[in-house]
């Protein structure tokens, strides 16, 4: 897991403004084939992708976290 990327509690001030992700909603369940009726909702996380910043609904983290793309809330440096 020395890949996964530290996450933060959902801040929409790192989100592109006018996107999903910074209008408070799940980026992650929003893109081309994921699963859009596993969204639980609004953002929780915040997580940087080789695209930027993305948002995630609290399965969104769930699923990134036991991916191991992204560590768990407040386990960053």
């Amino acid at each position: 897991m020395t890949d996964a990327r530290e996450s933060h509690a959902y801040d929409a001030d790192l989100h592109e403004p006018g996107s999903p992700a910074a209008e408070g909603r799940c980026s992650y369940h929003q893109q081309d084939g994921r699963d859009a009726a596993a969204c639980t909702g609004p953002a929780v996380v915040s997580y940087e992708t080789a695209d930027g910043w993305e948002s995630g609904c609290s399965a969104a983290l769930e699923e990134l976290v036991e991916r191991g793309e992204i560590l768990p809330l407040g386990q960053g440096a």
